[in-house]
């Protein structure tokens, strides 16, 4: 089976879409960019301090779903990181030609015209932001990362095995649809010691239905998409492959081949615990749901952490 699903492909982007996106990153830019660093990349980098990483210099990192603005990756190499960054989509920095052009040929029209429209009138200001708050220049050490483009057909990836000292992925593992495989092609490409480090967001949560009208559910919640449509009647359905594993699955999954040190709740800052949606759950709407316990619909996501011993 392959490691990440994509569903059925949607041909052609809806006016709806355009518009929900364009909407999306022209508010949310500057959020999304402040949150990748302070939210995701010193907030991990804290948390693997208590796990013997008080330096990442040297050491070989490799983030499995990098991402198109491979945030992560890029934070890495300018701390000294010898950084591989992988991803499903083209993601390598190219003028803007050519980066059209190979997006088209790795991931098709679609994509090609979602991610050439963000580069074009939004990564500027991301990277901005981003160099901002890390406090000096980024762009310049992109050359350090090694990019490599992920076969969504197949169930491992082109890197050499016992390769890394530490193995990250920010938001990934709830679009896999066969985490144990993924799990075991972890387990193969740390080395012996090493860490994997995971942030999953929660299908079953408020957000977890990627519906881009509940990514901020406390701040700015949809007064058009119903709460939890993706598990209750599934009116406006996400546009990505969901998988639906839960606690025990995940646990369950790299347990056959890690060493399992934390599974935790997370909130949307990457905290522990701290549910979101509570006040959206009314006595009418769990009597739908009345299949799944509330800490499981209320839970943004969780931190997973495993060693290879």
């Amino acid at each position: 089976m392959p490691l990440i699903k994509t569903g059925n492909k949607i041909k052609a982007l809806s006016l709806q879409e355009i518009r929900s996106l364009f909407c999306y990153h022209l508010e949310h830019t500057d959020v999304m960019a402040k949150h990748d660093y302070f939210n995701v990349f010193e907030k991990t980098l804290q948390h693997l301090e208590c796990f013997g990483f008080h330096t990442i210099k040297k050491i070989k990192v490799l983030e499995l779903g990098c991402g198109q603005r491979y945030s992560f990756s890029l934070l890495c190499a300018a701390c000294g990181a010898a950084v591989t960054a992988v991803d499903v989509n083209y993601v390598a920095p190219n003028s803007f030609p050519i980066f059209f052009y190979r997006t088209l040929k790795h991931n098709g029209f679609k994509r090609a015209i979602k991610s050439s429209a963000r580069k074009l009138f939004f990564d500027k200001r991301y990277f901005d932001v981003l160099e901002y708050c890390f406090g000096e220049p980024l762009l310049h050490h992109r050359p350090q990362i090694n990019f490599v483009i992920a076969d969504a057909t197949k169930p491992n990836y082109p890197l050499p095995s016992q390769e890394f000292d530490l193995i990250l992925s920010n938001a990934v593992l709830e679009h896999i649809a066969d985490v144990p495989s993924f799990a075991q092609e972890v387990e193969r490409l740390l080395v012996n010691g090493g860490y994997f480090y995971g942030n999953i967001h929660n299908f079953y949560s408020l957000s977890g239905g990627h519906n881009m009208e509940w990514a901020y559910p406390e701040s700015k919640p949809s007064t058009r998409v119903p709460p939890w449509d993706h598990i209750r009647e599934n009116r406006f359905p996400a546009h990505v492959y969901l998988n639906r594993y839960k606690p025990s699955d995940y646990i369950d999954a790299f347990g056959m081949h890690l060493s399992l040190k934390l599974f935790e709740a997370r909130d949307i800052n990457h905290d522990p615990g701290g549910f979101e949606g509570k006040h959206f759950l009314t006595d009418e709407i769990y009597s739908e749901l009345a299949a799944y316990p509330k800490d499981l619909l209320l839970t943004r996501g969780w931190c997973i952490i495993c060693q290879k011993e």
